[in-house]
């Protein structure tokens, strides 16, 4: 295994050249700009690869660590007051850590529902269970070869603790279309989603968790695969955005609107105008003023490195009754969360790989040809970003390095072979990555 010699040593091998590769990307896409035909697209993808703390990069990945399921669930427990049948992520007769992947409210005995759920690509056994109205569980294992399940040979239990929902986490980084130094700590989000409390609503939870970006960037959400047409209202259910009281003008996501049509005239959910304020509003020095700091992305603190509660807002969605059949189909892998930055003087979207062409709110030129990440969606509501500065995985000339780095468990053996370590980001090394509690 690597030493903290090797990383500082690679590391600072990889500072070296980044100036450099920054200069000629400038020109490279500077030029692009000014004159289609000058943009060199195999001398960008060059450049843009050889940044990349991974060698070979897999020429296949989709960078995708999720994937759906469907189940049919019979509800056949004989239980009486029963309040709703879900899909869970573990046993929650044992572990108090078991969270809620899909549900149906007010289920009737005898009848089968078919629930949709998305999970980490690598999960493959997940539980069946009833809850009653005096919190009685009927719970049943199955696992991704199953269709369809009941409750014969059940497992009982009575549990106090109100169950959690499943969150996924989103990293980004700042520099797009620029190298970046790949510690996906620029914005760190966390969302999830449950059922309001009308049949057409569903509710949207965002946690702003750490920002280590060094310039301005705001935050949206797309509700890929709907129109906005398709949405009767979006409320926050504290009535307060994350930016409220921001003393600057609006200048990356000019419509203060919570809902609001993008350019193809699909919903999108404004966030924030400006991550760091969001974050650090409360912070002495952010009082009536901005001053950039690092928040959350360190151990120590400092005059520029802080530490505060993430943020967590609640947006309550309303589709409109004729679109309403259409909110089985809305799952955390299918939420769009990017991030808006300035590149030279134009406004630039920062999307996971799956939605790289998106351009919802902004113009750009797309990296359809380019097969790089500048955002992470992790099936996972506890993942630990890299500190500031520590690379997320390096893997070149045979030597892993980085945040997630355990030998069979790494960032880089998943980026240079999308079949493997597919659960790369369940195996931090704890002194690289941020206590999250």
């Amino acid at each position: 295994m690597d030493t903290p010699f090797i990383h500082k040593q690679r590391n600072t091998a990889m500072k070296n050249t980044f100036g450099a590769l920054i200069g000629m990307l400038i020109v490279i896409l500077t030029l692009g700009a000014c004159k289609k035909n000058l943009f060199d697209q195999e001398l960008y993808n060059n450049v843009i690869t050889q940044s990349f703390p991974i060698e070979p990069i897999d020429s296949t990945h989709n960078w995708i660590l999720s994937t759906r399921h469907s189940i049919t669930i019979r509800v056949n427990a004989n239980m009486e007051n029963m309040e709703r049948v879900m899909v869970l992520t573990a046993n929650p007769a044992n572990d108090t850590n078991a969270q809620i992947m899909a549900e149906k409210t007010n289920p009737t005995e005898g009848t089968s529902y078919t629930l949709l759920f998305a999970s980490p690509e690598k999960q493959t056994t997940f539980y069946a269970a009833i809850k009653t109205t005096d919190n009685r569980y009927a719970i049943k294992p199955f696992t991704t070869s199953d269709n369809t399940i009941d409750f014969s040979n059940k497992i009982e239990a009575t549990i106090a603790k109100t169950l959690d929902y499943q969150s996924f986490t989103f990293c980004f980084e700042e520099n797009y279309p620029l190298p970046g130094d790949y510690d996906f700590n620029d914005c760190v989000m966390r969302m999830s989603l449950k059922p309001g409390s009308e049949k057409n609503q569903v509710k949207l939870s965002v946690t702003l968790a750490a920002v280590g970006a060094k310039n301005p960037l705001a935050g949206a959400v797309r509700l890929t695969n709907y129109s906005y047409d398709d949405i009767e209202r979006v409320d926050i259910e504290d009535g307060q955005a994350f930016d409220d009281g921001y003393p600057l003008t609006l200048r990356y996501i000019t419509n203060g609107a919570t809902c609001q049509p993008g350019l193809k005239n699909e919903p999108v959910i404004r966030l924030f105008e400006d991550a760091m304020w969001s974050l650090a509003h409360n912070d002495a020095d952010n009082i009536g003023v901005i001053e950039r700091k690092n928040v959350n992305v360190t151990r120590d603190t400092t005059e520029n490195n802080i530490h505060t509660k993430p943020i967590t807002k609640t947006y309550i969605i309303t589709f409109k009754e004729t679109a309403s059949n259409m909110l089985n189909n809305l799952l955390e892998d299918n939420l769009d969360p990017f991030i808006i930055t300035v590149f030279n003087g134009g406004y630039w979207e920062t999307h996971t790989y799956q939605y790289r062409n998106a351009q919802v709110l902004y113009e750009y030129p797309d990296q359809t040809n380019l097969h790089m990440l500048w955002a992470l969606c992790i099936p996972s509501g506890t993942f630990r970003w890299p500190l500031e500065g520590i690379l997320i995985g390096n893997y070149k000339n045979g030597i892993l390095t980085g945040a997630y780095r355990e030998y069979g468990h790494s960032f880089g053996q998943w980026a240079t072979n999308k079949n493997q370590s597919k659960d790369w980001f369940f195996y931090p090394t704890e002194s690289e990555v941020y206590k999250t509690n």
